[in-house]
């Protein structure tokens, strides 16, 4: 199933009228798909940037068009990789680098996927991404099939990093399997079944348990109800910040903005001010949440 069809059935079986999800996870692809309901739909990009932790698998020796098992192969070398050169290689994709997207992706090019100029049998030139590669741990190597762990940023293609590890080796690869089992603080081992959809209702979570891990404001009453309004966060109307200015100055993180009764009102992003603390509104949510 696409993750488009994930959304509608889960509409469909909670009763919801609005749905969406946090990041696309490939059809031939398992693992954890956050589904967002109604008012959670506003705080999709925000968790679309926490990082991904993945397991993959990949197989030496042959490259595809799609960079997955689905292409159509353009090489085929036999493989001679020691675990020693692997092991080397590996090393080498951990930190900051850029990559370049695969035209199997949801990336827009004028207005259009890349995927669906793809089926079209066209081919275009991508703009290289800035991703960070934090863990590439080897789990099994039998030749041809090498499983890998990964912890990355968002926005990194797993398919892509198979075959671009694959051409460091010279004798290229391509993904065969994809499991992702993490999404922030999201695990898998957490997340109900597609076959168990009577456990949907008891993964429910509010929005301000979604985002337990951001930082978070505190604000009077008043002030609670002029964001209700569109008014800016006053300074002289915070309680409390969880991080201290300079803290502030060094994420620019996203914050969580609750009254003094611990309700969720709003997003705001920190921003360092003459060595104040300054926050700016990035989304207001009903009351009723």
């Amino acid at each position: 199933m696409t993750s488009f069809a994930v959304v509608q059935e889960v509409k469909t079986f909670l009763s919801v009228r609005k749905a969406g999800h946090a990041g696309t996870l490939d059809p031939q692809a398992e693992g954890v798909l956050l589904i967002l309901l109604g008012e959670a739909t506003k705080i999709s990009a925000y968790l679309m940037r926490l990082e991904k932790e993945y397991e993959a698998t990949m197989v030496l020796g042959v490259s595809t068009s799609t960079q997955d098992e689905q292409g159509e192969v353009l090489r085929r070398i036999e493989p001679k990789v020691e675990l020693r050169e692997l092991n080397e290689v590996f090393d080498k994709f951990l930190g900051i680098q850029e990559q370049i997207p695969p035209m199997v992706s949801a990336k827009r090019y004028h207005g259009k996927r890349l995927y669906q100029l793809f089926r079209q049998g066209n081919v275009i030139e991508r703009t290289p991404q800035k991703v960070e590669i934090k863990k590439l741990e080897l789990l099994s190597y039998d030749m041809p099939k090498v499983k890998f762990r990964t912890i990355c940023s968002s926005g990194t293609y797993v398919r892509t990093l198979c075959h671009d590890i694959g051409e460091a080796l010279g004798c290229g690869a391509y993904m065969s399997h994809l499991v992702r089992m993490r999404v922030g603080n999201f695990k898998l081992s957490d997340a109900p079944s597609w076959e168990r959809k009577e456990l949907f209702h008891q993964k429910i979570q509010s929005i301000s348990e979604a985002l337990s891990d951001f930082p978070s404001i505190v604000v009077t009453r008043r002030m609670a109800r002029g964001i209700g309004m569109g008014r800016q966060i006053k300074n002289s109307e915070i309680i409390n910040v969880s991080l201290s200015p300079s803290e502030i100055a060094n994420t620019h993180g996203t914050f969580k903005v609750s009254d003094e009764d611990g309700n969720l009102i709003a997003l705001a992003k920190g921003e360092p001010a003459s060595g104040e603390r300054e926050f700016k509104l990035l989304r207001v949510f009903n009351p009723e949440i």
